[in-house]
């Protein structure tokens, strides 16, 4: 025991710890480029395991490592059917094997709330930075009418996704804070990250908002005053441009980038019908579209929805397989309640549920498990936190137990 603790102190000691190595992971996100992000969440699995061979300060776990199995496992089968290898290896590599590096990184770091606290913070100042430039080009540019920004990323509909996740754990945050200094900062960062939502023009991002807010609001309807402050300033300040996407929604039937959508997601439903189960290999939409549909109203090189793409690619069986512990997370999220007393991860259990159901909402427009920015390791962090906040609750609540018990 003795030699244990004196192994613990010396890692603690070391000037590179995987937790401050962490919190340099959502500043890779300002980027957009999930090879970096990748790198950077690498980092820190490295010096885990240092410090695991080196100390044996602590065990080092694999957590669900059934589910894993079955995922690792499939992805190989869809990689072997992808025919370009070269795609087949990214795409394995940044949505499967990242996920899988992910949940063992955060089954396995010292989480505190100074560390989540700081870690969230970043995430935060990463949507500053991300807002503060989208302003930059918007008025760079003239403030064109219509005109879209997707700030350093490459799209600004996967940039929209990692705004929506960032204004639902601010907002959360905003509500719950009780320090005036720490409110002052929200009110800062939900500004510049609204702006970089209102600027993206994602029309399913706003629509996976509304609803999870809704739902937030029926299940705490004490908080509807500050969410209809927020909401209002919104609306006023940006009417013009709110009002051209309501409308873009109500005349469908006139809106090309709508029919584009439809058409997409009809295709996509055909392609998956010759093949419901198996799948046809990763990134392969492309390849397959016109042998269901001979024209398309605008260019659609993938299906436009998340679910639709998962199928198309990697079949019914793989698709369940995936989404998973995705849903199980989704499920965790609103049965926190039972197992969650700690103050320590009570204030991140509402950004939590937010993002999530939101995400369940934006994943029908865009195929936001890909590769196009940084989206799917943003989301897979949010997946792998809510198992990881649920074993820290249920190992304390077993350990009071026990400690009544005796």
């Amino acid at each position: 025991m003795k030699e244990l603790a004196l192994n613990k102190i010396h890692s603690d000691r070391l000037s590179i710890t995987p937790e401050l190595l962490l919190l340099l992971t959502p500043l890779t996100f300002i980027a957009g480029n999930w090879y970096l992000s990748a790198m950077s969440l690498l980092a820190v699995l490295f010096f885990m395991l240092i410090r695991y061979i080196r100390f044996g300060d602590h065990e080092f776990t694999i957590p669900n490592i059934v589910p894993w199995t079955l995922i690792l496992g499939w992805g190989l089968y869809v990689c072997y059917i992808t025919p370009d290898p070269v795609i087949a290896v990214k795409y394995y590599a940044g949505t499967i094997l990242m996920p899988f590096l992910i949940f063992i990184i955060f089954d396995n770091l010292r989480l505190d709330d100074k560390i989540l606290t700081h870690f969230f913070d970043a995430m935060l100042l990463s949507g500053v930075v991300l807002g503060m430039y989208s302003v930059y080009i918007f008025f760079s540019y003239g403030m064109r009418e219509g005109m879209r920004v997707p700030s350093f990323w490459n799209d600004f509909n996967m940039v929209s996704a990692y705004y929506m996740i960032l204004f639902m754990f601010n907002l959360s945050f905003l509500i719950k804070s009780k320090n005036n200094t720490r409110r002052i900062f929200y009110f800062f960062t939900i500004f510049f990250i609204s702006l970089g939502i209102y600027l993206t023009k994602t029309r399913g991002v706003w629509l996976a908002m509304i609803i999870s807010i809704a739902i937030f609001v029926i299940k705490r309807p004490k908080i509807i005053i500050p969410v209809i402050l927020i909401f209002g300033i919104m609306v006023l300040a940006f009417y013009n441009i709110i009002e051209d996407r309501f409308l873009s929604v109500v005349n469908f039937s006139q809106d090309k980038s709508s029919l584009g959508r439809l058409q997409a997601w009809a295709s996509t439903v055909l392609i998956i019908l010759k093949n419901p189960f198996f799948g046809y290999g990763f990134d392969t939409y492309h390849l397959l579209q016109y042998d269901v549909m001979s024209y398309y109203i605008v260019d659609v090189p993938h299906p436009h929805n998340t679910y639709l793409r998962t199928i198309q690619e990697m079949g019914l069986i793989g698709t369940v397989f995936y989404y998973y512990l995705i849903i199980k997370a989704v499920f965790y999220s609103f049965n926190f309640g039972k197992y969650v007393n700690d103050t320590v991860y009570i204030k991140y259990l509402d950004g939590l549920q937010l993002s999530l159901v939101a995400l369940l909402v934006a994943f029908n427009f865009e195929p936001y498990l890909s590769l196009f920015g940084g989206t799917t390791i943003a989301i897979w962090i949010l997946v792998a936190l809510t198992f990881r906040i649920r074993k820290n609750a249920r190992n304390q609540k077993q350990e009071a137990i026990h400690h009544l018990n005796n």
